[in-house]
């Protein structure tokens, strides 16, 4: 609640028409033009934004200082942001039609955290106004938004879990891609997912437990027809641990419909028990049953028996490791994770393979981000989401990284589909010095090999992804460190022999000004493969932060 007042509070007052004049501080000639069109260009269309995001933020922090309970349980930070990136290819073209630019990041932004009371969770949104010196026409403002959250509507009975993100991603895996957002990228879309999932539960006797829950998930992209919206209702009834001490089993009942753009309403059901015995406390057996039904390939349905079979085996509370083998109507599936954490050390494995019903695919490469990649790995040591997201951003500010550090980008389409992830990852955290590996592999297919509209995925194509990354930082001193980054990363399609490559190496300095100002320094190298757009690009950036 406390974040949708805060947006219609910035969207209302970005519409209010910010007055144009020619200030007198500006020269004349060429020049006096070029300031003063960035001049509007910032009154119209940056600063009226900005002034909502820093208006809410203000009013908010002043709460937060007259409130002593909202000190103890509620925490908010608002920041300001520029950046100056110098680039010898803004447009990402191939070789002599490389022209590089200046590009200015005006970035307000704020984050918010409750940790107490009803309301649990985290939110980080940024604003960013971009301004290219000679391309002039491409300047634009992006969003970035991260929240999730959970609220206690009735005190032990009624809950509803929430999630937002908006993000600069690729609208085709096998088209021209960069490392950085702010480059001028016809293959990019702004892509916002939503999330809200209210439910009930609560004892049912002293001999079970029920669980009653509606998932509803829209995801839309600027700049692309793939968007999508699916709702799912199920029921989960499940055994009393306190009358069935070895012995477990649940009920599942569930059905979802799903709608992409320019495609059919798409629906699926599923019915299902599971058993569950405990061998010894640390290691654990399942078996499953069931049947499921769906209508994703065109003009049919199709009915299956679902049947699954596992282990969960946890010697200790560092290490953990689950194994799942399931038959479903696509053939068959696993589900794999392995975790272990030693006091420098955090090691994870995840292979799993699911049906996909959103138009936006992140998990081409997942994590997608170091944020991501730490956020799962601190999850044993922070399980609150609050304080887990605010102990990875106080990590990656001491070590001179960002959230947006190994990206990798996703690709977006319009039907439902099958992709199987598989990603490990290391993290080694020293005293002073930390690296972080992550490599990933992705194959992706639609439900309905017919599907023309699929974007990646049509007429029956298949595409796969593998990525690398690996992140070196180290604290030169306790205010200031140096990180390098490497990234690599390969699509292909099966359709139509189409292969891209992207790979990347960056170096940043970082150093704390004061207790609220930060600068980093950073030079990049990219080089990009393709059949049809290869290009290389080479860029020095420069940023400032400050807190408030």
């Amino acid at each position: 609640m406390v974040t949708g007042m805060a947006t219609a509070m910035a969207m209302g007052t970005a519409r209010r028409p910010v007055a144009i004049r020619r200030p007198e501080y500006l020269p004349t000639g060429s020049a006096s033009r070029l300031c003063l069109t960035l001049h509007r260009w910032l009154g119209r269309q940056v600063l009226p934004q900005m002034v909502g995001v820093m208006g809410v933020a203000t009013f908010a922090a002043h709460a937060q200082e007259q409130t002593p309970v909202a000190r103890a349980g509620f925490f908010l930070q608002p920041r300001l942001s520029i950046s100056e990136t110098v680039t010898s290819n803004v447009g990402l073209d191939r070789g002599g039609d490389a022209r590089a630019d200046a590009i200015t990041d005006i970035s307000p932004g704020l984050r918010v955290s409750s940790r107490s009371g009803r309301i649990v969770g985290d939110l980080d949104y940024a604003l960013h106004g971009l301004i290219y010196a000679r391309r002039s026409s491409a300047s634009e403002v992006q969003q970035s938004l991260s929240a999730r959250g959970t609220a206690e509507a009735i005190e032990k009975w009624a809950y509803v879990d929430a999630s937002a993100s908006i993000a600069q991603q690729s609208i085709s895996a096998l088209g021209t891609r960069s490392v950085d957002r702010n480059l001028a990228d016809s293959n990019r879309a702004e892509v916002s997912t939503y999330q809200i999932a209210p439910y009930v539960r609560g004892p049912l006797g002293s001999f079970a437990n029920y669980q009653v829950r509606w998932d509803w998930t829209s995801s839309n992209s600027s700049g692309s027809s793939a968007q999508s919206t699916s709702n799912t209702a199920s029921f989960v009834l499940s055994s009393s641990q306190a009358l069935f001490s070895r012995l477990g089993w649940s009920l599942n009942a569930s059905r979802q419909s799903s709608e992409f753009q320019n495609r059919g309403r798409q629906s699926s059901t599923s019915l299902n028990g599971r058993l569950t015995f405990a061998v010894t406390p640390e290691f654990q057996l399942s078996a499953g049953a069931g049947r499921e039904r769906n209508d994703y390939q065109r003009l049919s349905q199709k009915s299956s028996t679902y049947w699954s079979g596992g282990f969960t085996w946890k010697p200790t509370e560092r290490t953990v490791l689950e194994v799942t083998r399931e038959h479903r109507f696509f053939g068959n599936a696993y589900n794999i994770r392995f975790e272990h954490r030693t006091p420098r050390t955090v090691w994870t494995f995840v292979d799993n393979q699911d049906v996909n019903t959103t138009a936006s695919a992140n998990g081409t490469n997942s994590p997608r981000t170091v944020f991501d990649l730490l956020y799962a790995q601190f999850a044993s040591i922070a399980p609150d989401p609050a304080q887990r997201a605010a102990l990875v951003d106080a990590f990656l500010q001491n070590n001179g990284l960002t959230r947006s550090t190994l990206v990798n980008g996703g690709f977006l389409t319009n039907a439902a589909s099958i992709q199987r992830r598989q990603n490990l990852s290391l993290a080694l955290i020293g005293l002073r010095s930390t690296l972080l590996l992550s490599t990933s592999r992705n194959d992706a297919r639609a439900v309905d090999p017919t599907a023309t509209n699929a974007g990646d995925l049509s007429n029956g194509r298949n595409l796969h992804s593998t990525g690398f990354g690996i992140n070196v930082s180290h604290r030169l001193t306790p205010l200031s460190a140096l990180s390098a980054d490497l990234s690599l990363n390969r699509n292909s399609s099966t359709g139509d022999n189409r292969t891209t490559r992207l790979r990347s190496l960056s170096t940043t300095y970082s150093t704390r000004l004061s207790n609220q100002v930060d600068l980093s320094l950073s030079a990049r190298r990219t080089l990009f493969h393709s059949d049809v757009d290869p290009y290389n690009e080479s860029a020095i950036v420069a940023s400032l932060r400050m807190r408030f």
